[in-house]
């Protein structure tokens, strides 16, 4: 039996929540962003109906660089610990760090020039 985990992200334009069942995604949602919600247990009751949904208790993971949607939808305590439910656990984790290499700055976007080296021996 897989473990569901719930992966909730919130931005200024948006909320997203991917829930997956090991490797398998089961749901993708795009919804408002937390400014825009006004009921504050929203989302606890969208985790709640999940875990009635799966029978049982997801993991639920959030970005501790969120920590402002996190604490008012009710996810996170004032200072960022965890919340826990007999419906769900949920986990504060950190985002990765994106290495991208070394890049010259302020000479203008190259990302077209970039795609052009994932292309092996093609010529016009």
């Amino acid at each position: 039996m897989s473990e569901y985990t719930v992966t909730m992200s919130f931005s200024p334009a948006r909320s997203r929540i991917l829930v997956t069942a090991g490797a398998d995604e089961l749901l993708r949602a795009v919804l408002p962003p937390q400014r825009e919600v006004r009921h504050d247990r929203a989302a606890l009751a969208l985790l709640e109906a999940l875990a009635l949904w799966l029978d049982r208790s997801p993991r639920v993971v959030v970005s501790a660089d969120e920590a402002d949607a996190t604490y008012s939808f009710g996810l996170t305590d004032e200072i960022g610990n965890p919340q826990r439910s007999v419906y769900y656990t949920v986990e504060v984790a950190a985002r990765p760090v994106r290495r991208r290499g070394r890049r010259i700055p302020g000479v203008g976007d190259f990302s077209d020039l970039r795609q052009l080296t994932l292309v092996h021996g093609e010529r016009r």
